[in-house]
């Protein structure tokens, strides 16, 4: 691929995922303030299924008791579960185009690496609100881990 071409990728990867992660953090708030931060008491899945639908149809919230499917608060969950699941993809993408196009140097490959270890640990802090059922520690360091996150991988 010629390095106009990758860098022209990278940049239009870029500038949808900073505005997909602009919309994670709201969807977040949201979650937050909806009190759905463990409508899906599991993770990543939903009382073990890949969406709420799926739980409610086989009647999974058996599987935690005291746990009760309420579909509006685990549907709000997922969405920003997937919103997230999109945004790591669009964050591997760039790097694995960074990585993919270094000796043009269309982008800095040490800050498209920083950027998935920091994809790396802000998924195992969302792992861990949920598993650890909304620490305030972790909730925390979830959100200002979050805010360090942009998707902004400047040209060498």
């Amino acid at each position: 691929m010629p390095a106009d071409s990758i860098a022209r990728s990278i940049r239009r990867l870029c500038i949808a995922g900073v505005l997909l992660c602009f919309m994670v953090v709201v969807l977040g708030a949201y979650v937050r303030l909806t009190a759905a931060g463990l409508g899906c008491p599991d993770w990543p899945g939903c009382y073990g299924h890949l969406t709420p639908a799926g739980a409610e149809s086989a009647g999974a919230a058996s599987a935690f008791p005291g746990r009760p499917l309420e579909p509006g608060k685990a549907w709000r969950e997922m969405i920003h579960r997937y919103a997230v699941g999109t945004l790591s993809v669009l964050v591997i993408l760039v790097t694995a185009l960074a990585i993919s196009g270094r000796r043009q140097r269309p982008a800095s490959v040490p800050l498209a690496l920083a950027l998935v270890a920091t994809l790396i640990m802000q998924a195992l802090l969302g792992m861990l609100t949920v598993t650890w059922r909304l620490n305030p520690l972790i909730v925390t360091l979830h959100l200002l881990f979050g805010m360090t996150s942009t998707l902004r991988v400047p040209t060498a």
